[in-house]
C-alpha cells in the first residue's frame, strides 16, 4: 500500500478505534456512585414527585446536571434503563465530538491532506485517551457536557472568524444547553456573548445589536425563567452540593491539582504556539488565511478553557475521578491540537519532499511527534484499573446493599450515609446525606448537630472506614451520626467491603419491626463481599 497522508490517516483511526473499544469494552461495567444520586432525581420527576431528593419532603437541589436529569427522567418515562441510556448517550456524545472535530479541520483547511490530517491527529488523541473510555460509560453527563462545549466554542468562532450570521441561532440553542448541563455553562456562554459582541463592534467599528436577537430570544430569556424557577423552588441561589463543595474547598489543594493537570498539556501548549510562531519560508496567502482563522479558534477556545475551569479554583472538585471537571478541556485541547500538528507536518513536508526515502523520513517525523504527545495518556491507565475494580466493587457493596434494603422501603424507613447514589436509589429508603449534599441543613450548617439526628432519628447508619476494623470514621461529619448510634444502642453489624480500603458499617436501630430480617439480609450482603 503506497504511503500517503490519506492511508496513514485511516489506519490511526482505525487503531485508535480498536483501542478505545478495547478500554469501553474493559471499564463499560464502571458506573459512578454520584450518577445515581441523578437518577434518583429523575425518577421522582419522571414519577410526577419533583425534583426532589425524599418523596414527601421539600426539593433540596443536590445535582448540578439539570438536563441530563430530564434526559434521564425522559428514559424513566420510555420505560429504559438509566445505566445503559446514559452510556448510549455518552457514546453517542463522542460520536458528535468527532464530527466536530472533522467541521472544525474542514472549516480551516482547504486542503485535503491537512484537512484529513487535523482530523485524525484529533480523533487519536481523543479515543486514545482512557479518560475518554471512561467518562463515556460513567452515568454522568461530563462526556455530553464535553460535545456541548466543543459545539459552543465551534458555533461561536463560525460567527467570529468567518462573520456567518446563521450561526447565531446554533450558538444561542448550544449554549442554552451548555448552560442548563452545568452551572458553569452560564459563565462560559456570557463570556463568549461579550467575545462576540467585541469582534462585532471591532469589525463594523459600531455597535449593531440586531444580529444578535437570536442570542436574546433563544438563550438569555430561556436562561432568566429558569433562574428564576430555581431560586422560587429551591429557594437557594447554588445548587447545595455546589455550597458544600465550595466551603470544604482548599485553594492550594486545587491549584495542586491545576499544576498535576497542566503537566498533561502542557506539551500540547507547546505544539500550539509552535505553530502559531514558526516562521514559514515559503508561506502563501492561504497559509495567512489558515493561521488567521485558527488564531480566532483558539481566542475563542481560550475564552472557555479559562471560564470553563476558574469556577473550580476554590473546591475540592478538581481532584475528582478521571479528572472529571478538567476533562471537557481536553477535549478543547485536541481540537486546537489537531489544527496545530497539521500545519506543522505541512511544512516538514515541504522540506522533506520529493524520494520515497525523503517522504519516510519525514512520516518517521511525524508519527515520533504524536507518539510523544500521547505518552501522557499512558499515565491514566491506571484510572482505567482502578475504575473498571470500582465498577465490579460497587455492585457487591452498594448495590447489593441497596437492593438489600429494597424489600422495606414501604415502612418509611430512613438511612444516613456519606454515599448517596447507589445506595438511595436500589433501595427506595428516605436518605439523609451525611456530607450535606442533598441536605439542606447539613449543607448549610457544615455538620449534622445531636438534635437534627435526634430528630431525623434514621433506622439505619452506614459508617465508612478505611480499615476492616472500625477504628474511626473516615469522615469528621460523620462522628455525630456515629456517636448517635453508640448513645442509642443500635446494633454494629460486620463491615460490608467496596475494596481494600474502603468498607461500609452498618448500624441497625433494634427497636424496628423488621429487624432480624434487615439484619440477616445485610449480613448476607457482608459475607458475599468479603468473600
Amino acid at each position: 500500500m503506497e504511503l500517503n497522508t490519506k492511508n496513514i490517516c485511516i489506519i490511526g483511526i482505525f487503531v485508535s478505534v480498536i483501542l478505545f473499544t478495547l478500554m469501553l469494552v474493559y471499564v463499560w461495567n464502571f458506573t459512578v456512585d454520584d450518577a445515581f444520586i441523578s437518577f434518583t432525581y429523575s425518577e421522582h420527576l419522571a414519577n410526577g414527585f419533583g425534583l426532589v431528593w425524599n418523596i414527601g419532603q421539600a426539593p433540596v437541589e443536590g445535582y448540578t446536571d439539570f438536563l441530563w436529569v430530564l434526559i434521564i427522567a425522559f428514559t424513566f418515562l420510555l420505560k429504559l434503563d438509566p445505566v445503559i441510556s446514559t452510556k448510549v448517550i455518552g457514546l453517542l456524545s463522542v460520536l458528535g465530538i468527532t464530527v466536530l472535530f472533522w467541521f472544525i479541520s474542514n472549516d480551516i483547511f482547504k486542503n485535503k491532506k491537512n484537512k484529513y490530517t487535523a482530523f485524525s491527529i484529533s480523533t487519536i488523541f481523543f479515543l486514545i485517551n482512557p479518560l475518554t473510555a471512561i467518562h463515556t460509560v460513567s452515568g454522568l453527563e461530563t462526556m455530553f457536557y464535553a460535545f456541548l462545549l466543543l459545539g459552543v466554542v465551534y458555533s461561536a468562532w463560525k460567527i467570529i472568524s468567518f462573520n456567518n450570521s446563521k450561526f447565531i441561532w446554533l450558538f444561542a440553542f448550544s449554549a442554552l444547553l451548555l448552560s442548563l448541563t452545568r452551572p458553569e455553562g452560564i459563565l462560559i456562554s456570557l463570556g463568549l456573548i461579550f467575545l462576540i459582541i467585541y469582534v462585532f463592534y471591532r469589525k463594523n467599528k459600531s455597535l449593531k445589536l440586531t444580529p444578535l436577537i437570536p442570542i436574546l430570544i433563544l438563550y438569555l430569556v430561556p436562561i432568566v425563567i429558569y433562574m428564576i424557577f430555581r431560586i422560587s423552588y429551591f429557594h437557594m441561589l447554588l445548587p447545595i452540593s455546589v455550597l458544600v463543595k465550595t466551603i470544604r474547598g482548599n485553594i492550594f489543594l486545587t491549584i495542586s491539582d491545576l499544576i498535576t493537570a497542566l503537566e498533561y498539556i502542557v506539551p500540547f501548549i507547546i505544539i500550539i504556539l509552535i505553530s502559531l510562531f514558526i516562521k514559514y519560508p515559503r508561506i502563501k496567502s492561504q497559509e495567512i488565511e489558515q493561521k488567521t482563522q485558527f488564531k480566532y479558534f483558539l481566542i475563542t477556545l481560550i475564552v472557555a478553557f479559562i471560564l470553563a475551569n476558574i469556577v473550580y479554583i476554590y473546591t475540592e472538585l478538581m481532584s475528582d475521578y478521571g479528572l472529571r471537571y478538567f476533562y471537557p478541556s481536553f477535549v478543547l485541547l485536541y481540537a486546537a491540537s489537531g489544527v496545530a500538528l497539521s500545519m506543522l507536518f505541512t511544512e516538514i513536508g515541504s522540506r522533506f519532499n520529493g524520494k520515497l526515502k525523503k517522504n519516510t523520513t519525514r512520516f518517521i517525523i511525524c508519527l515520533f511527534i504524536v507518539f510523544l504527545l500521547l505518552i501522557p495518556n499512558a499515565t491514566f491507565l491506571t484510572d482505567l484499573n482502578s475504575l473498571h475494580n470500582d465498577g465490579n466493587s460497587l455492585y457487591q457493596a452498594h448495590i447489593a446493599l441497596g437492593k438489600a434494603l429494597s424489600p422495606y422501603s414501604k415502612d418509611n424507613y430512613t438511612v444516613a450515609s456519606v454515599d448517596s447514589g447507589a445506595i438511595t436509589y436500589y433501595s427506595k429508603w428516605n436518605q439523609i446525606d451525611i456530607l450535606g449534599l442533598n441536605n439542606k441543613f447539613i449543607g448549610v450548617n457544615g455538620i449534622a448537630t445531636p438534635a437534627y439526628i435526634e430528630k431525623t432519628n434514621p433506622e439505619l447508619i452506614i459508617i465508612n472506614s478505611g480499615y476492616p476494623t472500625l477504628y474511626n470514621p473516615s469522615f469528621n461529619v460523620e462522628i455525630p451520626f456515629y456517636n448517635f448510634a453508640l448513645e442509642n444502642n443500635y446494633t454494629e453489624l460486620n463491615p460490608i467491603k467496596f475494596n481494600d480500603h474502603y468498607y461500609l458499617f452498618p448500624f441497625l436501630k433494634t427497636n424496628i419491626k423488621d429487624y432480624d430480617s434487615i439484619k440477616n439480609s445485610l449480613e448476607k450482603v457482608s459475607e458475599e463481599s468479603n468473600s
